[in-house]
């Protein structure tokens, strides 16, 4: 497969989660782990020809916009409960998209340790990175709407 179509295979299981957890409320925060490890095979196994680095820092990426899709887009309320749940399961997808990446990582044997070593960060530093910054993201949004409405 090309790298660009698993690419877009990918962006596309996770916009429909997303769009999934906006008209279906629990079901875009219930699947995440499915979701993650979906796009996480497709991108590992699917764009094989891609350098470590670069798959994953889109893994990562893919990962992030779906934790901000879900945060931002998907209905219910937005409070402290909800947030925990959202977290619960992207850290149960995590640990397994994580487990996928690894092994894509150092299966490849045209990249030297130092590259595989890189890569195997890229995940785990921008996730926490990112869920330093928003981990309150949406937070309050639905009680917001309710009130200026």
């Amino acid at each position: 497969m090309k790298v660009r179509i698993a690419i877009l295979i990918s962006f596309l299981v996770i916009l429909t989660n997303v769009i999934n957890g906006h008209f279906f409320a629990p079901n875009g925060i219930t699947f995440t782990p499915i979701a993650l490890v979906i796009m996480t095979l497709i991108m590992t196994f699917g764009a094989k020809t891609l350098q470590p680095i670069r798959l994953s820092g889109i893994v990562t990426g893919l990962i992030i916009l779906h934790d901000i899709g879900i945060k931002l887009y998907s209905g219910g309320r937005h409070d402290s409960e909800g947030l925990g749940w959202i977290h619960a399961l992207l850290f149960i997808g995590l640990i397994f998209s994580y487990g996928i990446l690894l092994f894509g990582i150092f299966r490849k044997k045209d990249s030297n340790l130092k590259e595989k070593v890189i890569a195997a960060l890229i995940l785990p530093v921008a996730i926490s990175i990112h869920l330093y910054f928003f981990t309150d993201l949406g937070f309050g949004r639905y009680y917001w709407y309710e009130w200026n409405n």
